[in-house]
């Protein structure tokens, strides 16, 4: 039977991502500075709807087409031996090469998860810091960032990043955990020197200490949770290892993900981002108030929208610019098809700088509806971290004002690392004030 024109025509055409511009056309190459200058393009008139990474993945930054792709169960998260070829294979050497301290770590992440395993690992995690866990510690947390600013010298320089942000995370996490106030630290410096990990691209000298960092971070987090759960009395890490236990799936490293085997390596691989990705949530919040001091000014009038002043500063200064998918069965949308394998670089700072969801998106503006801020990613893989996240970094807006002390700049506030799939900066030097 012959198809007529018109039925042809209808039939979804191959997106040929080859042929898009590069997002190095348009000014990216990773990196804080150079997704703002990609930002000021992309959005003109007449730009592409898509482009594509250096790599060929398929750069997705509309906001409309990352909400909507988000919601494909197609577009996968990358599984552990698609992030890691080759790393996990049965038949490494004892002496494990370098990079394998990564991978064995990330494989215990529920984001190299898919189907009903993520959906399940997910729930172990937001059982316990989900919305309401996580707000029910609002007090706790708010003690905790008076504790680290009291500790503090005032009128002097300090970086915020070593000495407010990481403690404050760091401290937290631990409280949870049943780890001592040096562990906790501790592991918090690690989570920073695993940074090189997260680099477009990749230096030999780097990854070495990422690899040596994530030894010694999950060291930190296995120890003090085999520690809690043997003495008790530790909810939070006894009801993980009871979920854990009740799950019944194989693993798959090649799609479905890996079953973390305790509650140890679960929180190790999973709580990486609570340490490394909140502190840059914490230091970003703070760099934006920096420039916007009339914000703080009204937030000691009015501490009730200390919450949505975060919310605005993340959705300025977001902590991560991008994060990758994969096609994992030949996706239609939108009249295209998106061939099965195609990776998709899925640029989540940049819908929150699309003029179409935000105008004027570069004016910082506390009334602003955040509804469909893309900060924390979107769809079935958003970040599960969203909520403590946001809550560390209002804690230490909220305490500030208790504490009647304002915040200057001392230096170089904009030493932002370049080659890099996040906002982060290397210091952020201030000087606390009555």
């Amino acid at each position: 039977m012959m198809m007529s024109g018109e039925a042809f025509a209808d039939r979804p055409t191959t997106l040929d991502v080859a042929a898009l511009p590069t997002l190095a056309a348009y000014g990216y190459d990773g990196g804080r500075v150079a997704f703002r200058q990609f930002c000021k393009r992309a959005f003109e008139p007449g730009a592409p709807r898509f482009l594509r990474s250096e790599s060929g993945a398929l750069a997705v930054f509309r906001h409309a087409d990352l909400r909507s792709m988000a919601a494909k169960p197609d577009l996968a998260s990358l599984a552990p031996n698609q992030l890691f070829p080759g790393v996990l294979t049965a038949e490494l050497p004892d002496e494990k090469p370098v990079g394998y301290a990564i991978a064995d770590l990330i494989k215990n992440q529920l984001f190299s998860a898919n189907g009903m395993l993520n959906a399940t690992l997910r729930r172990v995690l937001l059982d316990q810091i989900g919305p309401k866990p996580t707000a029910a510690r609002g007090d706790a947390t708010r003690e905790i960032a008076l504790k680290v600013l009291d500790s503090l010298p005032l009128g002097v320089d300090i970086d915020l990043v070593e000495q407010i942000a990481e403690p404050l995370i760091g401290l937290y996490w631990g409280a949870l955990i049943g780890m001592t106030d040096e562990e906790a630290l501790s592991a918090a410096v690690q989570a920073r020197k695993m940074t090189p990990m997260l680099f477009l691209q990749m230096e030999w000298e780097g990854i070495c200490e990422a690899d040596a960092a994530a030894k010694a971070y999950r060291n930190f987090l296995e120890t003090a949770s085999q520690r809690s759960l043997s003495a008790g009395g530790c909810p939070f890490v006894s009801n993980i290892a009871r979920d854990l236990a009740a799950i019944d799936y194989a693993d798959d490293l090649d799609y479905g993900g890996f079953v973390p085997k305790s509650a140890g390596a679960f929180l190790a691989g999973n709580l990486f981002d609570g340490f490394h990705t909140a502190a840059l949530a914490i230091t970003n919040t703070i760099r934006t108030l920096l420039d916007h001091p009339e914000v703080m000014t009204q937030l000691r009038a009015e501490p009730e929208k200390a919450a949505t002043a975060v919310a605005e500063c993340l959705r300025l200064e977001a902590p991560v610019i991008h994060l990758n998918r994969i096609v994992s069965a030949d996706l239609e949308y939108d009249g295209m098809i998106i061939p099965a394998g195609t990776r998709v670089q899925m640029m989540w700072a940049a819908a929150n700088r699309d003029p179409a969801a935000f105008p004027d998106p570069e004016r910082f503006d506390l009334a602003r509806p955040q509804q469909g801020a893309t900060t924390f990613g979107g769809g079935a893989h958003i970040c599960p971290g969203r909520f403590v996240a946001s809550l560390v970094a209002k804690s230490l807006v909220e305490a500030l004002i208790e504490r009647r002390i304002t915040i200057r700049a001392a230096g170089d506030i904009d030493d932002w690392i370049g080659n890099h799939a996040m906002s982060q900066l290397r210091h952020l030097p201030v000087i606390l004030e009555k």
